[in-house]
């Protein structure tokens, strides 16, 4: 999957925001960091999530259809029906 960075990208984005608006109200540096902590793990777990959902997503398409190289789709069996099951009730496949 593509998505592999998603959550790291995601906490230094807010880890920067947070950082820079720390810094220009100048807040002390222990105290600076104790919140940098807090923003980094909670944006990281979010980023998780949203990842997921996204992976989420995807799968759910890729278990819908499956399309084969020369571009036409091929839709997958379900549980209960075979190939012989199809072919005893005169359905053909291409």
């Amino acid at each position: 999957m593509k998505r592999k960075l998603v959550p790291s990208f995601i906490m230094l984005f807010a880890g920067a925001l947070t950082s820079i608006v720390m810094f220009l109200n100048h807040y002390e540096i222990k105290t600076m960091l104790w919140i940098l902590v807090g923003v980094l793990v909670s944006f990281y777990i979010i980023g998780v999530i949203i990842k997921k959902v996204m992976d989420s997503f995807e799968k759910a398409a890729e278990d819908t259809a499956t399309v084969s190289d020369e571009g036409e789709v091929i839709e997958k069996e379900t549980a209960g029906e075979s190939v012989e099951e199809k072919e005893q009730q005169g359905i053909k496949e291409e």
